[in-house]
């Protein structure tokens, strides 16, 4: 088990599980089963209730298997389900650096800490988790968007998030990478050898895959903007898009939205070039800024 709690993601994701559960049960009129029954059920008030399907109350575990009975969920559902509650208080592992993690990026510093698998998609600058610290140093020091007494945080936010790649039960990573993003200039030649460098190593490891999307593959699914799907061992797989101007910014784990975006990576990955190819061509990238 990840020692990367996200006690937040973790109270969300019951939340929803729980409502979609009582939605999906029928009461004694054959309609589904209200927030103001499970309350009576539960002896609370039904702010409560709503309170606990929106991820805003601190758990009780209790709590949680008395709600999941009262919805005829199995067995295996509800320990599942008690196990996580249970974890739900446990601090958060990015409470360090909470000051740069807005509500928008929470979910996915979360989600990440608990993914068995992530396939990003980057067409802009590098994937976070495959920068250097000189690399992202290089970025944040020239956004206009992180102001200066908290690039420190940043940073390290950053870097931190990164050794999930390098735990006892690392997250596998598949990054789909524009070709472009390797011809970016970002800081000195210096720091783009450094990154490429590294780069070529991360895709060594087995739990890393890395391929280059050509830019002679021309416009694609995926060209409106980045993204990011993570799979679960437990929980439903979820999509975070960091920019899309139909959908704006938004992590989801709507299964149509999932589907879409799983569908997009599939054609992605089909016009990328193998890992192999794809780490010769970093290497030449990186013997240009020499």
């Amino acid at each position: 088990m990840t020692p990367r709690t996200d006690s937040g993601w973790l109270r969300r994701r019951i939340g929803r599980e729980l409502r979609t559960l009582r939605e999906a049960t029928p009461g004694p009129d054959g309609r589904k089963i209200t927030t103001t029954e499970a309350a009576r059920e539960l002896g609370c008030t039904q702010p409560k209730i709503s309170s606990i399907e929106a991820g805003k109350h601190r758990l009780q575990w209790r709590d949680v298997r008395d709600l999941l009975r009262f919805y005829g969920a199995s067995d295996i559902e509800t320990e599942r389900l008690v196990k996580w509650a249970k974890r739900s208080n446990e601090p958060i592992w990015w409470a360090p650096f909470a000051d740069v993690v807005e509500d928008w990026f929470a979910d996915l510093v979360g989600a990440e800490g608990e993914a068995e698998r992530e396939i990003t998609y980057a067409h802009g600058v590098l994937p976070g988790l495959l920068q250097t610290e000189s690399y992202i140093r290089a970025l944040t020091d020239r956004s206009p968007m992180v102001a200066p007494e908290q690039r420190e945080l940043v940073v390290g936010l950053r870097l931190e998030r990164q050794h999930r790649l390098s735990e006892d039960e690392p997250l596998e990573l598949v990054a789909l990478i524009e070709e472009s993003v390797l011809s970016r200039p970002v800081g000195s030649p210096e720091v783009m050898r450094e990154q490429l460098e590294h780069l070529a190593s991360m895709s060594k490891r087995d739990n890393v895959v890395i391929q280059v999307l050509p830019t002679a593959a021309g416009p694609h699914a995926a060209v409106d903007g980045a993204f990011t799907l993570l799979e679960f061992a437990e929980f439903d797989p979820a999509v975070y898009v960091q920019q899309h101007p139909a959908i704006g910014a938004c992590y989801s784990d709507d299964q149509r939205l999932v589907d879409t975006f799983t569908m997009i990576a599939k054609e992605v990955r089909k016009l990328a070039s193998s890992p192999r190819e794809s780490l010769s061509l970093i290497r030449d990238r990186a013997d240009e800024f020499s």
